[in-house]
């Protein structure tokens, strides 16, 4: 991200820093004043100024909580050990196609300024692939679908005179790749909307390098976002343990007395039951945000690997007391 020198000048309001975070501001105000998770400088009249690297500590903050992690149990990590933890989870979750960030990232540009700066910097042949450049929009977006890109950098004001209509085509041509828009200047209310639509937002001029680490931020972003996603309505169950007992099995269980008269496979079968109950109540939760919808597959998830092994027990107890063949 942008260097020292510059951040001192440069800072974001709240506004601003919510809308490239996709936080609201009361949100960001209660993870400072409550957890300390970020210390904005103050300008003369006291209003907040957020630097860029704050920005990237709170979209990592961002992606965890709506993994399912507490704000409180991380809002002191050093920024390493959230990248850590989110890479972790993102690997728990199984390996998304098309969202590998090993390797340098292939760019598709229509942005001058960067395949100029990249080009004059040695540093960076090792670290980048451009397989694109162009300075106009209209042979961009034709030559966008060919171009096995996983990274596409646009101008701003390379937009033309519908902006949003533009960088909706661009998305489309893509074919899903993070697009990263370079701005100059722009409203709050503005960084929000481009937020929102799914565009990732990197504010310019900056040296090469350090264009190249925000574009790893956000890949490193957007692959946990994939990974991390909750399945759609068709693919729920998916990914959960099978069951060995079936509903009528472990009825029949809670009511069973064993020659020896040992309680142990009702008592798991109760444990199974309750266990079960969870697991389906968050599997079918109807969620009202995105975040909520993550922390319910988790729930899910978790409950079924629970009741598996407790199911399991089940069974080599009721083998053994001859319940079972």
């Amino acid at each position: 991200m942008p260097n020292v020198e510059a951040i001192s000048t440069r800072g974001f309001s709240i506004g601003a820093a919510a809308g490239v975070t996709g936080l609201d501001p009361h949100t960001i105000r209660a993870w400072e004043r409550r957890y300390g998770a970020v210390a904005p400088e103050r300008n003369a009249r006291g209003a907040r100024r957020y630097r860029d690297e704050d920005l990237v500590r709170l979209q990592l903050l961002k992606a965890l909580v709506e993994s399912g992690e507490a704000i409180g149990g991380i809002a002191r990590l050093p920024d390493d050990e959230l990248r850590d933890r989110l890479a972790r989870m993102s690997q728990i979750s199984g390996p998304v196609a098309g969202a590998e960030t090993a390797g340098r990232p292939v760019l598709a540009t229509l942005a001058p300024g960067v395949t100029a700066q990249l080009a004059a910097d040695p540093s960076t042949e090792a670290r980048v692939d451009v397989a694109l450049a162009c300075e106009e929009l209209k042979p961009f977006l034709d030559a966008l679908p060919d171009c096995p890109c996983d990274v596409v950098v646009v101008e701003r004001h390379r937009l033309g005179s519908e902006p949003s209509s533009a960088l909706q085509s661009i998305q489309r041509a893509s074919e899903g790749s993070l697009v990263v828009l370079l701005y100059e200047f722009a409203t709050a209310a503005e960084l929000t909307r481009l937020s929102r639509s799914g565009v990732r937002l990197v504010r310019w001029p900056l040296r090469a390098a350090e264009f190249l680490r925000a574009i790893d931020h956000y890949r490193t972003l957007d692959t946990a976002a994939v990974a991390l996603s909750p399945p759609p309505p068709s693919a729920r169950g998916a990914g959960m343990a099978p069951r060995v007992f079936d509903d009528g099995q472990l009825s029949r269980l809670l009511e069973t007395s064993t020659s020896v008269e040992c309680e142990c496979p009702s008592h798991l079968a109760s444990l199974v039951s309750s266990v079960l109950a969870f697991e389906r109540y968050s599997a079918e939760c109807e969620s009202k945000s995105e975040p909520d919808a993550l922390l319910h597959r988790r729930l899910a998830m978790g409950s079924s690997r629970i009741r598996a092994e407790l199911e399991a027990l089940l069974e080599q107890v009721c083998r053994h007391e001859g319940l079972l063949p």
